[in-house]
């Protein structure tokens, strides 16, 4: 069983991805987290992510600054301080920034797809 943690996100690093810098808080590999996955992610508003999915794993993306969409079967729906969206697992989606860096919170979960994949 995984002990308790707590991470000062200030002193986590930030590690490159496609669309931006990701921290990653929580994960398996990161505290032995069993059943979420919790990273601070900024989307850089010049490289929106491709369109993905995530068979099994349900996201939830809580916006902290900037503005962005988050874009499912063709319909965009507005990012912005305080909203929430959640993306029920296997469905297609893209995030993107608009006009500037968007600072998010990720919550996957399951840690494992359908696949059994990590994430």
């Amino acid at each position: 069983m995984p002990e308790k943690s707590v991470v000062d996100v200030a002193k986590a690093a930030f590690k490159p991805v496609d669309w931006g810098q990701t921290k990653i808080l929580v994960s398996p590999t990161a505290n032995g987290s069993e059943h979420v996955r919790v990273g601070l992610t900024e989307y850089d508003p010049a490289t929106p992510h491709e369109p993905h999915a995530h068979p099994g794993q349900e996201e939830v993306i809580w916006v902290l600054s900037g503005r962005g969409y988050t874009e499912t079967h063709g319909e965009k729906i507005d990012l912005y301080p305080g909203a929430v969206a959640f993306i029920p697992a296997g469905m297609e989606h893209k995030t993107a920034a608009v006009g500037e860096k968007m600072q998010a919170i990720i919550i996957k979960g399951p840690v494992r797809d359908a696949d059994g994949v990590l994430s």
